[in-house]
């Protein structure tokens, strides 16, 4: 401290005279005193301290004369303010030049600076995601692979481009209406004769009269008018009566064509119509062209793909390409299967991942800008998002165990008080549980209170950097359309 007091000390002594130093910034003259220089020691000012005061010529800087205005300030006042009309970044640079580290700024100032260098670092990453590095696999494609390769995977912007994703779109949500609308009961219906019989002949074993009598029918009958025609004929007898008949027959000589029918009307009586029912067979047709037209999408981006290795590393390709065979196999058991078209057993999990289809939406759609950006947001912002859990996760379980103990007779546990309070801290209100005590009516309004606290502190975050990487992301498109409009400019010759 004694040496850093001395040195101080003897610096201002050799730099007594003259008391200012004058400067010429971009042709603007600023006038500093020299104490107010030697406060901040490593500035370019104090470097140039000695040069400044020995010469009579005044020195000149080609610099911005706006944010010199501020670091004079700086020296005069001691406060650093950033100026308001000048982008940070440039700033910045003008600071480094002059030797002030960004430290030094106010808080005011600091945290817009820190708030743009975010979001100048965000931006960045977004730009890899967007348009990342050649992958060298990827120069060894031929022009017409890479070419295709990005109109199928939607990283062209080209019409042609435009009208396969759409078509495939298309594709995407029929599927999707075959999956869901198939389940309606007003598109389903009844079994043929022929689907009973194969279905009740897996299941059971029949005499063989029995057996010729279901193959001998037309199958575009349906079941239910061929079992009800046996019906309403016999409803009424039984075996005693089919007993009784056979034997009138046979004593009266009847034809023993005629008795062996009456005894298969007997034995069909016996038999219960599979109470089942299937879709419409135009949902069978549009799922096989979905199928169709899935699989060659899938051939064509795996032919023309740089890596398959790296195509397979997206979550989303893989759930497209396992929701494609559970297709193609569930299609085909369908058909051999007859068990399987109407009865669920070991291969349920085929059923299931059908489900999954929606994904494919998200997979064609996936290098569209704005799901770049939710994807991105989603990605940086896990933080923000697992501290909003976190805080539904408290506020619903303190919320749900204070209603439980206070109305015990209305909520009959306390997992059911957190279902209560996950729909009320997310202000959702089913309406199915809701307290009725005023006890009860109280924690139900804290508990409403806090969750739109929480929400409105958390999901702005997530809101302004999806806003404002949306906006990157538009320039970024602009200025690569540009590009390639400037690329297909034609040079004519010159008429002189």
């Amino acid at each position: 401290m004694e040496d850093k007091s001395e040195s101080l000390t003897k610096s201002s002594t050799d730099y007594s005279k003259p008391s200012f130093v004058e400067i010429s910034v971009s042709g603007t003259k600023f006038e500093i005193p020299v104490k107010s220089i030697l406060k901040y020691p490593g500035t370019l000012l104090e470097k140039m301290l000695p040069e400044l005061t020995e010469k009579t010529d005044e020195i000149s800087f080609n610099r911005p004369d706006d944010a010199f205005k501020a670091i004079r300030n700086f020296y005069l006042t001691g406060k650093l303010h950033m100026v308001r009309n000048m982008c940070p970044e440039e700033f910045a640079e003008e600071m480094e030049y002059w030797g002030i580290k960004t430290e030094m700024l106010e808080p005011c100032c600091l945290y817009r600076y820190l708030a743009f260098k975010q979001q100048a670092e965000m931006s960045r990453q977004f730009r890899k995601t967007i348009h990342p590095t050649s992958d060298p696999e990827s120069t060894k494609c031929s022009s017409w692979r890479q070419r295709l390769w990005l109109i199928v995977d939607n990283r062209d912007s080209s019409p042609l481009a435009k009208v396969y994703l759409g078509f495939i779109i298309l594709f995407v949500l029929l599927s999707l209406a075959s999956l869901s609308l198939g389940t309606l009961p007003m598109f389903q219906r009844k079994l043929t004769i022929c689907e009973a019989r194969d279905l009740l002949f897996y299941y059971h074993d029949y005499e063989d009269d029995v057996e010729n009598f279901f193959i001998h029918v037309e199958c575009d009958s349906s079941a239910e008018d061929v079992f009800r025609s046996i019906y309403l004929k016999y409803e009424n007898y039984t075996d005693e009566t089919f007993q009784e008949e056979i034997k009138e027959m046979e004593a009266n000589g009847t034809d023993e064509g005629d008795i062996n029918d009456m005894k298969l009307k007997w034995k069909l009586l016996k038999i219960s119509p599979p109470n089942k029912s299937a879709r419409l067979r135009v949902f069978d047709l549009i799922d096989l062209v979905v199928l169709v037209v899935f699989a060659v999408d899938l051939i064509l981006r795996l032919v023309t793909c740089p890596s398959i290795g790296s195509y397979y590393k997206s979550v989303l390709n893989v759930i497209d390409t396992v929701v494609l065979i559970c297709g193609i196999l569930g299609y085909v058991l369908e058909k051999v299967l007859i068990n399987f078209t109407y009865d669920r057993g070991d291969l349920d999990i085929l059923v299931y991942l059908q489900q999954l289809r929606v994904f494919r939406l998200i997979r064609v759609v996936q290098n569209v800008a704005a799901i770049k950006v939710l994807a991105f947001c989603f990605k940086t912002n896990i933080k923000e998002i697992l501290i909003l859990m976190l805080f539904l996760f408290v506020g619903v379980n303190i919320f749900a165990n204070m209603l439980f103990f206070v109305e015990p007779k209305n909520i009959s546990s306390i997992p059911q008080a957190w279902w209560w309070g996950i729909i009320t801290m997310t202000t959702v209100g089913y309406g199915d549980l809701y307290p009725v005590t005023v006890s009860g009516r109280i924690i139900g309004t804290l508990c409403a209170v806090s969750g739109v606290i929480v929400l409105a502190l958390i999901i702005p975050i997530f809101v302004n950097n999806f806003l404002a990487l949306y906006e990157f992301a538009c320039l970024l498109q602009k200025e690569k359309d540009r590009k390639t409009k400037t690329l297909k400019i034609e040079v004519g010759p010159s008429k002189f």
